[in-house]
């Protein structure tokens, strides 16, 4: 079977797909064009928001892509399964994300700002990780390349969504740094930057 029957001939597996990728992608079309920073913010954005857009889709692009014009990396035996287990590791990530951002709260922006007043956010999943809504996003991505059933689809999106928050997440650190100084410096030193355990 080749990887793009997946989405011919297989009308409730295309169901869940669709619906897993309004459920996954809509809110963050919605959520950003609502939450961005105030006028009174200290905006450190330097194009990093417009440079995750622009890979977000280029990394959903890449995965369709591959899938149909490299088939040769597609993955035959048990799709089913790993469709599957895309789809719960793509909700999973795009919650967590979710959740983050809800712990977040008005501090949250899609651009990188200091609202005045704001304070250090440690607790929940930010207790251990600087950037976890980050790590949610790439969870996602690596879901929605296993429902595509290539390998190339499994690690090349997030491969490019993560270049982009390399980029984003020196820039959003420096702001922080500047903007909450000493608290933030000794919250760097305790704390993992995007992977428990590694980096």
């Amino acid at each position: 079977m080749r990887t793009q029957d997946v989405f011919h001939g297989h009308t409730p597996y295309l169901v869940v797909w669709i619906v897993t990728y309004w459920l996954c992608f809509m809110p963050e079309i919605f959520l950003s064009m609502r939450l961005r920073s105030k006028k009174a913010a200290q905006k450190s954005d330097r194009g990093s928001m417009v440079f995750v857009i622009l890979a977000a889709n280029l990394a959903i692009g890449i995965g369709f892509l591959v899938m149909i014009f490299l088939p040769g990396f597609s993955i035959n035996s048990g799709w089913k399964i790993l469709f599957d287990a895309g789809i719960v590791v793509w909700l999973a990530g795009a919650f967590f994300r979710f959740y983050c951002m809800r712990i977040l709260g008005k501090f949250f922006t899609y651009d990188v700002a200091i609202s005045t007043g704001q304070s250090l956010i440690d607790h929940g999943p930010y207790r251990w990780l600087r950037h976890p809504s980050y790590l949610g996003s790439l969870v996602a991505y690596i879901g929605f390349g296993m429902t595509l059933t290539n390998w190339l689809a499994i690690f090349l999106p997030s491969l490019c969504l993560g270049v982009a928050f390399a980029y984003r997440i020196r820039i959003e650190e420096q702001a922080l740094l500047k903007g909450l100084g000493a608290p933030y410096q000794e919250y760097m030193r305790r704390t993992w930057r995007l992977i428990p355990f590694v980096f």
